[in-house]
């Protein structure tokens, strides 16, 4: 992936330094011992490769408090790296496996802006909740929502990485009974799993019952996408034009 071109500067020509501006997204490097490599040959390469492995072992740490929070749904094992696609930075968009950035890890392990702190700890959780959806027992079109509930409990935030619909029916549950709505909830401590573990409860209850029923699904999708209609001042659409949102 190409992200940008920068000028290598020198910090003295008798120190022997120089300096290279990496590109904002690369900031999370910052303090990472990183090897340098160099490729030669007629297009000669410099190859910075960042020592990523307290990223790593936070993910292995995070996994074990996901593992112990849904234990009251069901065992979901061990964290296997093969379930996800490791990436650097989060990408927008991701098919079949569902990715953690470590940049996201770097970005919890450092404690960066809270906004951003806590952003990346719900896409941490959300994508590792899809796979706990999945071994749990959820196909994959609705494991991305049950992920993205998970998030939404633990951290408040709604990664966006399920299904509109889905994601919109599961947060009308908690209307009442919302997410844990403190600024230092964080997903590595027992007692945010404790106050959420009702919750969980009933979005799998629910989660499980859309499995099993598949109509019941389609009909509560089908009345959510008609009450969006409405609030979006579109009700006269014939039910054709308002599937085709769908």
């Amino acid at each position: 992936m190409f992200v940008g071109s920068r000028r290598i500067r020198s910090a003295g020509r008798t120190s022997g330094s120089v300096e290279v501006t990496l590109p904002p997204q690369l900031h999370i490097l910052i303090e990472i011992e990183c090897r340098l490599l160099l490729r030669d040959g007629t297009h000669p390469e410099i190859v910075l490769q960042p020592d990523l492995s307290t990223a790593h072992t936070m993910l292995l740490k995070l996994w074990r408090w996901v593992r112990a929070g849904l234990a009251v749904l069901g065992e979901i094992g061990d964290f296997d790296p093969g379930a996800f696609t490791l990436t650097l930075l989060p990408p927008r968009h991701w098919q079949q496996r569902p990715p953690l950035a470590y940049a996201d890890a770097l970005e919890v392990l450092n404690r960066g802006s809270g906004d951003a702190s806590r952003d990346a700890l719900a896409r941490l959780v959300a994508h590792m909740s899809v796979v706990a959806g999945v071994r749990l027992g959820l196909g994959e079109a609705l494991a991305p929502a049950f992920g993205d509930t998970v998030a939404y409990l633990v951290t408040g935030v709604a990664p966006l990485t399920g299904i509109e619909c889905e994601r919109g029916l599961t947060q009308q549950l908690f209307q009442t009974d919302g997410p844990l709505d403190q600024p230092d909830a964080t997903a590595f401590d027992e007692h945010v799993w404790a106050t959420i573990a009702p919750s969980l409860t009933l979005a799998w209850e629910q989660f499980a019952d859309w499995q099993s029923r598949p109509e019941s699904h389609n009909t509560a999708r089908q009345q959510w996408y008609r009450a969006l209609l409405l609030e979006m001042g579109s009700a006269n659409l014939p039910l054709s034009e308002a599937r085709r949102i769908d």
